[in-house]
């Protein structure tokens, strides 16, 4: 697959497989992850769905049509970086209607619906439903939680396989240039971003934000352990850097939650009894864990409104550290 991110190959394998047994579903629905490169997702899988070959390797008129974003039979609402509200979704459903050119399906690509009002997200459910003939829906979610039960049972999740480390550090050794870094040394870089490859990418280039990321990660694990207040953990944040720091504190949330995921596998492994047991980390569950990655999501998307977001946050964190053991 030229161009294409390493990672991404098993779930484009995934959809080009179906695709030739004709048994790709109309409505495909897949995570955005934060320094993934996750955003091309939905160009490289419209390729699949509009090339020639069906594999999108640039050989076909439609391939640089998509390359180009001129392509006439894909309609985009970006949600995450646009105002969208329930008629721009209601345009796309009459669009999504009207006859498509050269022959091939119509694609609408929604990036961010979790974004989208309640009002919204039904509007879309409703042509999901009762989708045209030959139309396609690539929908991009960032917070699952936060997306309609109802849209979630008319989709087909598309789901990321496991970045395994070697593949990870052989992706980066081919980015940095003529650095002389070791393996040990990218590893450990790439481990202070939760092995997200752009964020490593950039630090690799910056040794000078290395220092200041693992002070910031640290300060964020003593929170999380009751360590240190709200106050002390956001005494930096202000209005320029608070949307970047909010996403890492995302990201450091999902490392957590994931370490207690494997902690919990790791004990049914080993044990029939006591199954209902959730292992917790310094008394906190990752029941508490997907709150305070609510909490975050949810002030992320405050940052550029007229809301006093550091004000709201400082409480509802405090508010999370008196209740994190619940």
């Amino acid at each position: 697959m030229k161009n294409v991110y390493p990672w991404h190959k098993p779930l484009l394998t995934h959809v080009e497989k179906q695709l030739s047994m004709g048994r790709l579903p109309h409505a495909l629905l897949f995570r955005h992850r934060y320094g993934f490169f996750d955003e091309v997702l939905g160009r490289e899988i419209s390729k699949r769905l509009l090339c020639e070959a069906q594999n999108g390797k640039d050989a076909c008129k439609h391939c640089h049509l998509i390359d180009e974003n001129n392509h006439p039979n894909i309609l985009l609402l970006d949600v995450v970086n646009e105002k969208v509200g329930i008629d721009d979704v209601r345009a796309i459903e009459q669009q999504m209607w009207q006859t498509s050119m050269f022959d091939k399906p119509k694609v609408a690509y929604i990036r961010g619906i979790d974004l989208l009002s309640i009002a919204a997200q039904n509007a879309l459910l409703k042509t999901l439903e009762e989708p045209p003939k030959n139309t396609f829906f690539i929908l991009s979610v960032e917070n699952i939680s936060r997306v309609l039960p109802t849209i979630m049972s008319r989709v087909q999740r598309l789901r990321h396989s496991k970045v395994e480390q070697h593949e990870l550090l052989h992706w980066l050794q081919r980015h940095i240039g003529d650095q002389a870094l070791t393996e040990a040394a990218i590893a450990k870089i790439a481990k202070l971003t939760d092995n997200a490859p752009q964020p490593t990418l950039a630090l690799l280039s910056a040794p000078d934000e290395v220092a200041k990321l693992e002070k910031e990660k640290k300060q964020f694990v003593d929170f999380l352990a009751g360590k240190i207040s709200a106050n002390v953990l956001l005494a930096q944040i202000n209005n320029d850097n608070a949307e970047a720091i909010l996403r890492r504190f995302c990201r450091y949330t999902e490392g957590m939650i994931k370490f207690l995921f494997e902690k919990s596998s790791a004990i049914t492994d080993k044990t029939t009894e006591n199954l209902a047991q959730h292992p917790k980390w310094h008394g906190v569950s990752s029941r508490s864990l997907y709150r305070l990655y609510d909490i975050l999501v949810s002030h992320r998307h405050l940052v550029y409104t007229n809301v006093n977001m550091q004000m709201q946050l400082t409480t509802h964190l405090v508010d999370w550290q008196h209740d994190r053991s619940s």
